[in-house]
């Protein structure tokens, strides 16, 4: 009885995380008849909270993303599925993106570097990569198409030493790297790409932070 009843709870599990809803699972094992108690009377229950979230910078779609035992890539809004509780990695291909963190409803680049602000140079430098891999500049979301999270891992030679040397804190060390990533990862775009410079990329982190009412909007 009490496997039946897990098996149940983990067939709607699954149903959830390919639904992309957001809701509450409660589950208790054991049964209500008497005979299959038992003996100590005691019970253990099953809670399931799936949540979802954005990344935001404008909204990031395509990027990657694992929380607990949920993973994939983020939607045209940035949204995301994280496990209450849990904390989310987010990536593009084998590159993670600053660290792993407790997940929320509204998650941006100054989340991801520890002590982050709009001047810390690793979160700066995340924004920087995610806006020059923008497949549709010039709208409201970053695009990051599928085949570039394909493209960025290890097993491919040409990106190995720039995924695996590459320092979001030190921007000296970044450029090289991410330079080397930006060429490579969108040279079937249908425009040249370079890395977008480090003003460029705060303005438009600082603007979509105001757009979410993360910080106060400028002012004239």
């Amino acid at each position: 009885m009490v496997r039946a009843k897990l098996s149940i709870v983990f067939a709607l599990l699954a149903v959830l995380m390919l639904t992309g809803s957001q809701c509450v699972l409660v589950a208790t094992s054991g049964s209500s008849g008497d005979a299959d108690k038992p003996s100590d009377e005691q019970q253990s229950n099953l809670v399931v909270v799936i949540r979802s979230g954005r990344f935001v910078d404008a909204p990031v779609q395509g990027l990657g993303y694992r929380s607990g035992t949920l993973a994939g890539v983020t939607g045209p809004n940035g949204e995301f599925e994280y496990l209450s509780g849990e904390a989310v990695q987010f990536h593009v291909g084998d590159l993670m993106l600053g660290r792993a963190v407790p997940a929320k409803a509204l998650v941006t680049p100054v989340d991801l570097v520890a002590d982050g602000s709009m001047d810390t140079p690793g979160v700066v430098n995340i924004s920087r990569l995610l806006q020059s891999l923008d497949r549709v500049p010039g709208d409201d979301r970053i695009t990051i198409p599928a085949e570039v999270g394909a493209a960025a891992v290890r097993s491919n030679a040409a990106l190995f030493a720039a995924i695996d040397h590459i320092d979001f804190q030190d921007s000296s060390a970044f450029d090289n790297s991410a330079a080397q990533l930006v060429a490579t990862l969108t040279r079937d775009y249908p425009f040249t790409v370079t890395l977008i410079d480090a003003q460029t990329a705060r303005t438009h982190l600082f603007r979509s932070l105001a757009a979410v009412g993360l910080v106060p909007a400028a002012t004239d």
